[in-house]
């Protein structure tokens, strides 16, 4: 019998040694802290020291299950000079939906990076020479571990400045932000450029947007300075757990019970001024609903809804109003969006369009 696993045992623990997992969060639910135990756990089971770190109070509990704890208020939010070309879409033979979600795709991305360099700075000043970023959804169950691990080992981690997967390649490239690792000193090097908001945005805006990934894509990918790899693949396509990324959307999805995972949108009619639609999303769970349009809060519009396929309502859109969507689930407000007519008409890179 051969001792290669004795080798491996080795190998993993000296790369662990070496590696402290740090793990972004913003609890402001219970599901929320739940789930963040939950990701604690998974990555201390492994052997990994955790730093945790946040812009909103952890509870002690969860303070005391991390090595490190780094909190900071600055949680300041970009003010996009452009509208951001950075969108999600729905398209079959019939109609294209796009949207940026109202402009407001990675308005947060300026205070999750400065989350990530309070960490990367703090443990530069520590035994560590690498680590890892996940986000408070970033739970793997032990055969994922095992799986992650080996593509680690396989990538050479220790001897690489970083290790990423991606989000999307095409026009753009897109690194994965939350779930990503590398040389410690590397990364306080390319962060360094990023001095400021303002420099952010300059430098994003290469990368096709101001979402994280759009910085990522241009620090990383599209200047290639470094000696890194990158996995092409997401990770939620390449690990099994049902748990991984439930967070996503901004409201935790627990596996195997029904969740409220659609958005709301206000989207203008490709090529018109005149026209706009409300969005409900696609959900994976049915909810009786009613969604409730206001114009300069007066109610103008009621109807109920199931949910399940994405579904849109046709109205007229006026200059100089105010829009607020709502959409109400058991006689409670779920969602709310709140846009002007001028906001709606000029963000031509959310529409409807029907072929």
């Amino acid at each position: 019998m051969g001792f290669g696993w004795l080798r491996d045992i080795f190998k993993y623990c000296y790369m662990k040694k070496d590696t402290c997992v740090v793990i972004g969060t913003y609890p402001t639910t219970y599901l929320d802290s739940a789930l963040l135990g939950l990701t604690i756990e998974s990555w201390k089971q492994q052997g990994y020291d955790i730093c945790l770190v946040s812009h909103f109070p952890v509870n002690q509990d969860l303070q005391k299950a991390s090595k490190y704890y780094i909190y900071s208020d600055e949680n300041e939010m970009l003010d996009f000079p452009t509208i951001s070309n950075i969108s999600w879409y729905h398209a079959n033979s019939d109609f294209l939906y796009q949207t940026n979600w109202g402009n407001t795709l990675g308005k947060h991305s300026y205070a999750v990076l400065q989350n990530i360099k309070n960490a990367i700075h703090f443990l530069s000043s520590k035994k560590y020479t690498h680590f890892f970023y996940v986000e408070a959804d970033g739970f793997l169950n032990s055969e994922d571990h095992f799986k992650f691990e080996k593509e680690l080992e396989d990538a050479d981690f220790l001897n690489k400045d970083y290790w990423f997967m991606m989000e999307y390649e095409g026009a753009t490239t897109l690194p994965v932000t939350n779930f990503f690792g590398g040389k410690l000193d590397y990364f306080v090097k390319r962060f360094s450029v990023v001095k400021d908001t303002d420099s952010y945005l300059s430098l994003s805006a290469g990368g096709g947007g101001y979402s994280l990934e759009s910085l990522f894509g241009e620090l990383f990918i599209r200047l290639q300075q470094g000696d890194g790899v990158v996995k092409h693949a997401n990770p939620r396509n390449f690990f099994t757990s049902e748990w991984f990324g439930v967070s996503s959307g901004g409201e935790v999805r627990v596996p195997g019970l029904k969740s409220k995972d659609w958005w709301i949108d206000l989207v203008q009619e490709k090529g018109s001024q005149e026209i706009m639609y409300m969005i409900v999303s696609h959900s994976s769970s049915v909810f009786n609903t009613v969604l409730k349009l206001f114009k300069n809060n007066v109610e103008v519009f009621s109807t109920p809804l199931q949910t399940g396929p994405l579904a849109w309502f046709k109205t007229q859109i006026e200059p100089d109003c105010t829009y607020r969507l709502e959409h109400w689930v058991g006689g409670q407000l779920t969602k709310h969006i709140e846009y002007t007519s001028e906001q709606i008409l000029e963000n031509n890179w959310s529409f409807m369009e029907f072929h």
